[in-house]
């Protein structure tokens, strides 16, 4: 197994589209890089259009390092005889007061929840100073040829604003991931048992809405984009080769970049077939496509570039999605891919997730968090918490989960919940409302809907996670949502599918393994021994391999346009990709989970 150091070095291009670039369009690496770049825009501009001032805005997401990123554009530009007069946009915003106030309805008092916040990034600023700042600006910018100034920068989030865009020559726009972010946070690296799916509220409910919409806007307007994921060497290009490099990735198969976390139920198994790190406890989900949370990694020429999931698929939605509306998913990618590994753990939390009416009306998210199981790996009698018994009383259950919330005291759950048995290759139900939780010595690839912060835990074996603190309990919130006519005949007959074939050839065969109203999704599995043809047909398909050692999937009109994944890897194939072929690339039959929209 990897060692810790290696883990965190570790920075491979998933995905190597076929680029056409032009040596004076190539990716710039390192400040010096960037800025010696830049500094030769200025001057072609003040030469070529005769302007005395340059003005530029450096815009960029929140957890961008403005101090460090001016102090090596300053000390570059002094380097290049280039003076520069520099306004800080954050200096334009209201109070702390003033926005904490702001926020407070949409954060409220719950330690995980809030309510998300569908306003934009005008709304951090203070008019008056905003006001102020486009007077300055408006004064320098009457400065006459001959003075001694040649640029004029506005540096910070939200430089690019409407209301200043007008002013400036040149539009830069530095990006991070939402996982850089994390990292960069004190609150997060702070937090004591800190998860993806608990991130600091703040960041999840205000700062990534508000980022993500306004670097959304300005993404046609920019004239360079750069990638600031590693500080210390950030990746610029311009925004044609941007707008190529997205193009490219959504036009062929694609993989994003994979992220793991310890968790107090975690198993061994994901920790031996990913190659983590030794020293980890373990291993409890590895997010597989939790899209708004990743990153493709991407060889452009030189350069290893890392786009935020965000900013490609606001670039690529119709390529990716096909003819799917926005407003059904809200813009989101809607499938959601991730393992949860109890080989060698424990048993999950007993859970429930709300419906598409709860999140929205309490949370304001668009849609529900409904889940499938499949089982990948599985020790012999392994079971999947499911619904209820049928003897269960709402108001027993009721208060032992209280009681085990407010006083600590345990309680057997099998009293209340029911349980089935599990297999490798089962796929398992779990639509919003039901009781569930898996068990220990299996993983299961949780195949369900992107929204994931809303698993109202109802009893969690009074078990701290890995920092000795006891995670949240959403009691009330899970008595709500609770479907309670899913108990164990239900259950039976409704949630645990027989596959059914659906086409076949010599050599392969497809099942459908999953299809149920309350989900927008639908579940089939891929069996074959040598190849295999299918289609998008217009919708995108989410696969992973289950079984075999790797596989390469290939346009069928454009055999370039092909990606190898191995087991237990999950790619995304666009909409637009049309025909394509997977042909087995190692021995014995090989099997893909594949999910699309209904």
């Amino acid at each position: 197994m990897a060692t810790q150091q290696e883990f965190e070095s570790r920075i491979e291009a998933l995905n190597r589209p076929q680029i056409q670039t032009d040596q004076n369009d190539a990716p710039k690496i390192g400040w010096d890089e960037i800025a010696t770049s830049l500094a030769q825009v200025v001057l072609s501009l003040i030469k070529e259009e005769g302007k005395p001032i340059i003005f530029i805005s450096f815009d960029g997401y929140v957890g961008t390092d403005w101090n460090h990123a001016i102090d090596e554009v300053k000390n570059l530009f002094h380097q290049q005889q280039i003076s520069v007069k520099f306004f800080n946009i954050e200096n334009s915003y209201k109070s702390d007061k003033e926005l904490d106030e702001q926020f407070q309805p949409y954060l409220g008092d719950d330690p995980v929840f809030g309510r998300l916040y569908k306003k934009g990034m005008k709304t951090l600023f203070d008019e008056n100073k905003l006001a102020a700042l486009k007077k300055e600006l408006r004064k320098i910018k009457r400065k006459k040829s001959g003075d001694s100034l040649q640029v004029v920068l506005c540096y910070g989030t939200g430089s690019g604003l409407s209301a200043l865009r007008g002013y400036f020559d040149l539009l830069i726009y530095a990006d991070l991931t939402r996982q850089e972010v994390l990292k960069r946070n004190k609150n997060w690296s702070d937090l004591a048992g800190k998860t993806q799916s608990i991130s600091p509220k703040k960041l999840y409910y205000i700062d990534f809405q508000i980022n993500d919409r306004h670097r959304n806007r300005l993404l046609s307007k920019i004239n360079f984009y750069i990638d600031g994921n590693r500080a210390d060497k950030p990746i610029m290009i311009s925004s044609a080769l941007l707008k190529k490099t997205t193009e490219a990735i959504a036009t062929s198969p694609f993989r994003l970049k994979p992220f793991y976390e310890p968790g107090p139920w975690g198993g061994q198994w994901l920790k031996k077939i990913r190659d983590l790190p030794d020293e980890w406890v373990n291993c409890a989900w590895s997010y597989e496509v939790i899209a708004q949370e990743q990153s493709l990694l991407v060889e452009v020429e030189r350069a290893i570039v890392e786009f935020p999931w965000t900013t490609f698929f606001y670039l690529e939605y119709d390529r990716v999605m096909g003819d799917v509306p926005k407003k059904r998913f809200g813009g989101e990618f809607p499938i959601r891919y991730d393992y949860l590994d109890t080989m060698g753990g424990g048993d999950l939390s007993i859970q429930v997730h709300p419906t598409t009416r709860y999140i929205n009306k309490h949370f304001g998210e668009p849609y529900h968090q409904g889940e499938m199981y499949y089982i990948v790996a599985a020790r012999e009698g392994t079971t999947v918490n499911l619904g209820l018994n049928e003897e269960t009383d709402p108001d027993e259950f009721y208060q032992a989960a209280k009681l085990a919330d407010e006083k600590a005291i345990p309680f057997n759950y099998h009293d209340f919940v029911n349980n089935v048995p599990s297999k490798v290759h089962d796929l398992i139900l779990i639509p919003p409302g039901t009781v569930h939780g898996s068990g220990e010595g299996q993983v299961v690839l949780e195949i369900s809907a992107t929204t994931y912060r809303y698993t109202f835990k109802i009893y969690d074996h009074l078990r701290p996670d890995l920092n000795g603190v006891m995670r949240p309990i959403h009691v009330k919130h899970g008595f709500n949502v609770i479907k309670w006519f899913r108990r164990s005949k239900w259950v039976e007959k409704n949630l645990k599918q027989a596959p059914r074939l659906i086409r076949s050839g010599k050599g392969w065969r497809e099942f459908l393994i999953g299809d149920r109203r309350e989900f927008f999704h639908i579940v089939f599995r891929l069996e074959f021994e040598r190849e295999i043809e299918d289609s998008t047909n217009g919708k995108f398909h989410v696969l992973t391999l289950v079984e075999g050692d790797s596989v390469l999937l290939q346009s069928i009109d454009h055999p370039e346009k092909q990606y190898k994944f191995n087991y237990s890897e999950t790619i995304i194939v666009p909409a637009c990709l049309g025909e394509y072929r997977i042909w087995n690339q190692g021995e014995g039959v090989c099997k893909i989970a594949k999910a699309r929209l209904r």
